[in-house]
């Protein structure tokens, strides 16, 4: 069986828009003025991820550009297919994995959108990526963002809502919840403003300082700081 990783990575390379997104795992204040500067949990656009320099990588956030370290990022999306036809997005995903398999990819129909592709059933099929005014992607209601938000939110929730289908099809976890300690004003655009007892869903606890989840009452997704939180017995 062709292996399907390797196939987004090659696509990935290929593409002649190469959009990656990496998050920060910790500081990088910069020493020169070709490198940019960011914080743990920023999110990042990759520009270009050259083979004769895999030490660093060119990046955009905030609409200013510069070169990073690449050990100081976690580069998430080799699901990226972006130059794949939504012919070609079928004939690969019904070759490969089970139910949940998928990829992103540009919409044929809308330049500059991008379409979630999912294996389910016996078939494909396909989710319109929304983005609002400020930029933030979603399927339904939920915003994000980053696509690597997106995906690691519907990595446990459905993206359809006629039925239940995650990507990856991964074992669904029982959902966990917190509640706000003290009232938290984010600092970054990743951030997740709450006030003392909101209930937020988690979607990511794989850090140990900071944990991404969804505000129960308002839908608004972000990271927040888990020691602002404890776990809700309700």
């Amino acid at each position: 069986m062709p292996d399907f990783g390797l196939f987004l990575q090659f696509c990935l390379v290929i593409s002649v828009s190469t959009m990656c997104e990496a998050d920060a795992l910790r500081d990088f204040n910069g020493t020169k003025d070709d490198e940019l500067p960011f914080k743990k949990g920023d999110m990042l656009k990759i520009l270009d991820r050259s083979e004769h320099n895999q030490d660093w990588y060119k990046a955009e956030r905030s609409g200013k550009e510069g070169f990073i370290p690449a050990k100081y990022v976690r580069v998430d999306n080799d699901y990226m297919a972006l130059n794949v036809s939504r012919l070609e997005a079928e004939e690969l995903l019904m070759k490969n994995g089970g139910d949940g398999t998928f990829l992103i990819r540009f919409s044929e129909t809308t330049r500059g959108d991008f379409t979630l592709s999912v294996k389910f059933g016996g078939g494909v099929q396909h989710f319109k990526v929304q983005r609002d005014g400020a930029g933030k992607y979603y399927l339904w209601v939920v915003k994000f963002n980053s696509l690597n938000q997106l995906v690691e939110y519907h990595r446990a929730e459905s993206v359809s809502r006629s039925q239940t289908i995650f990507l990856n099809g991964l074992p669904v976890k029982p959902a966990l919840f917190h509640v706000a300690l003290y009232d938290y004003t984010a600092e970054e655009e990743l951030e997740l403003s709450f006030k003392k007892g909101d209930k937020i869903k988690v979607f990511n606890n794989s850090d140990s300082d900071w944990w991404s989840g969804v505000l129960v009452a308002t839908g608004v997704a972000g990271q927040f700081p888990v020691n602002y939180t404890k776990e809700s017995t309700e």
